[in-house]
C-alpha cells in the first residue's frame, strides 16, 4: 500500500522568487533570508524522503473560478499540470511550470473521498497559479516528480470551516495509505498566515508583519493543540484578521493528514518582506508515529 512520507505547508508570497533571485546576485531584502532558509531547510527534507509523487493542495485567486463558480474541494485529473497564468508571469517573473499528473493517484482519491463521505469535484481542465508553481519550484526545483493538484477554496464564501478542511486533509491520507502500487507520497499544502491583500491592512503588515493573531495563532501550533486552531479556523475568525487570513485553512489540510503527530519542524517568519509566513514539515519517522 502507499505511504504518506512527507508532509509539508508553506506560502506562496509571489515576491519570494523574486528575492530569491535578488539573493542570488547578493542583492536581497536581509528580512526575505529567512523565508528562504527554510523552503531551503525542506527542500533537503523533501529530498531526503525519496517520494515518488507529490499531491500538491493549494488555491486558484479567482484566475479561473469565481464567486460564481468554485468547488470547495477539487482534484485535478488532466495528464498535466500547467501554470501559472501568463498575467502572472508578467506582474512577478515566475518561472513556467509543466509537470505530469499521476492519474491513477489522482482516481484513487477521487474514489477513496467518495467511500469516506469528501464529495470531491474533479476537472480535466484548468491552470496552475502562483500557489502550485511557487511551492513546487522552491521544494522540487528539478521538476522530476508526478503531481496530483487539489484545488481548494479560500477565497469565495461560503468556505467551510478548519474541522472540514482537517477532515478531508485525513481523508487524503487515508486514500494515499490505501494505494495498490506502494507509492511514497508527500503532500504540499500551501496557504497564509494573517495576510491582507488592499487597504490599510497591507500597509500595516509592512509596518507590524507579525500580528496578534499570528501570535495566538502559533501558540496553538507550537503546542500542537489541533483542536483549538481548529475552533479558531472559521471564515469570519480568519476574514477578521485580514482578507487573505482564510488561506490559512490550507493549513488545517496538514494537521488533519498528520493525524495527530507534532510537526518536526515549525518556524513562523515575520519580517517587513513579506507577510508572516509559516514553514511546517512532518518527516515520515514522526508521521509513522502519529496517528490518532
Amino acid at each position: 500500500m502507499g505511504k504518506l512520507v512527507s508532509l509539508i505547508g508553506v506560502p506562496h508570497d509571489p515576491t519570494l522568487p523574486i528575492a530569491a533571485r535578488l539573493a542570488a546576485e547578493g542583492k536581497a531584502n536581509p528580512g526575505a533570508l529567512p523565508a528562504l532558509a527554510n523552503f531551503e531547510t525542506l527542500r533537503k527534507r523533501l529530498a531526503e524522503a525519496r517520494p515518488d509523487v507529490i499531491v500538491m493542495a493549494g488555491s486558484d485567486h479567482l484566475n479561473q473560478w469565481f464567486f460564481n463558480n468554485m468547488a470547495p474541494f477539487m482534484v485535478g485529473k488532466a495528464a498535466r499540470m500547467q501554470g501559472p497564468f501568463p498575467s502572472e508571469t508578467k506582474s512577478w517573473g515566475l518561472e513556467p511550470c509543466d509537470l505530469p499528473v499521476d492519474g491513477a493517484l489522482a482516481r484513487h482519491i477521487l474514489k477513496s473521498g467518495y467511500e469516506q463521505g469528501v464529495d470531491f469535484a474533479f476537472s480535466d481542465e484548468f491552470t496552475a497559479d502562483h500557489s502550485f508553481t511557487i511551492p513546487l519550484q522552491f521544494l522540487r526545483p528539478e521538476g522530476d516528480l508526478p503531481v496530483v493538484p487539489v484545488f481548494v477554496n479560500l477565497l469565495a464564501p461560503p468556505v467551510p470551516p478548519g474541522r472540514r478542511y482537517a477532515a478531508v486533509g485525513a481523508a487524503i491520507r487515508a486514500a494515499i495509505e490505501s494505494e495498490p502500487g506502494g507509492k511514497r507520497v508527500a503532500m504540499v499544502v500551501t496557504g497564509h498566515m494573517s495576510n491582507s491583500v488592499g487597504g490599510p491592512g497591507m500597509l500595516r503588515s509592512m509596518s507590524e508583519p507579525e500580528s496578534d493573531w499570528d501570535r495566538a495563532m502559533w501558540r496553538r501550533i507550537r503546542a500542537n493543540d489541533v483542536a483549538a486552531v481548529l475552533e479558531h479556523s472559521t471564515w469570519d475568525q480568519l476574514y477578521a484578521a485580514g482578507n487573505g487570513t482564510p488561506g490559512f485553512l490550507a493549513y488545517c489540510l496538514a494537521f488533519g493528514a498528520a493525524g495527530g503527530a507534532a510537526p518536526s519542524h515549525a518556524e513562523l517568519v515575520a519580517t517587513t518582506a513579506q507577510p508572516a509566513c509559516a514553514f511546517l514539515g512532518w518527516d515520515e519517522a514522526r508521521l509513522d508515529g502519529g496517528r490518532a
